[in-house]
């Protein structure tokens, strides 16, 4: 029933991530901060198929060698 009320729905759930982030940007400015809109907007999936690299793996690799040595 959801699926076809998001399908038929012309105000969806990017709406409520707007809304979010205009409090978002209210709460920040209210505090000093400017803060765009899109910054404040949360961000679902966009980022999974990015590979993070992990700071610590070049010293995990140092006290590798080291205990070798």
């Amino acid at each position: 029933m959801w699926m076809e009320f998001d399908r038929v729905s012309p105000l969806g759930d990017e709406r409520g991530d707007i809304r979010n982030a205009q409090i978002v940007k209210a709460v920040f400015g209210a505090q000093g901060m400017n803060v765009s809109l899109e910054d404040a907007m949360l961000c679902w999936g966009e980022d999974e198929d990015k590979v993070e690299s992990d700071p610590f793996a070049a010293l995990e690799d140092a006290l590798s060698f080291a205990a070798m040595s």
